[in-house]
């Protein structure tokens, strides 16, 4: 299963294109705030970067349980991953499951994939493996290109 959340279609992108090569199901964790205008984004962004009430609008469906493993994707905004995967990583029953993080950032720092295996090391799962890629620009990246990205990273 991959699980994502991005404000725009960058990470939705890597999500995807991330469900396919794995071929799982694919489900968008949604932000439950709507501010609209300049200072409605900027309060959302700092809210989804910092709070730990940046909680998704939607849950993924657990009654038939979790999947041995899954794949959250998210983008890195004030140095850490944004609510939502957060809150999902902090209030779903992981504990059998090997979770793998997907993280996107305007630029690619190592130290925010180590930090993001440091902070998954506390959630009560099986600790995966740690990607980050380079999103910055307008425009999101070419599904293509994302697809072949992934494909030579996971198969490392």
């Amino acid at each position: 299963m991959v699980l994502y959340y991005s404000r725009g279609k960058k990470t939705k992108i890597f999500a995807e294109a991330l469900g396919e090569i794995q071929d799982c199901n694919v489900f968008e964790l949604e932000s439950d705030l709507n501010k609209k205008g300049m200072v409605g984004f900027i309060v959302k962004a700092l809210s989804l970067a910092f709070s730990a009430k940046s909680y998704p609008a939607k849950m993924p469906d657990m009654t038939d349980g979790l999947p041995d493993e899954i794949f959250l994707c998210g983008p890195v905004w004030g140095g850490q991953l944004v609510g939502p995967p957060r809150y999902f990583l902090e209030n779903a029953d992981l504990k059998n499951t090997t979770v793998h993080l997907l993280l996107t950032a305007r630029v690619p720092v190592e130290k925010y994939k180590t930090d993001a295996l440091e902070y998954l090391n506390k959630i009560p799962c099986k600790p995966g493996r740690a990607y980050i890629f380079a999103t910055s620009g307008k425009m999101p990246p070419e599904k293509a290109v994302v697809t072949e990205q992934l494909r030579g990273m996971i198969n490392e």
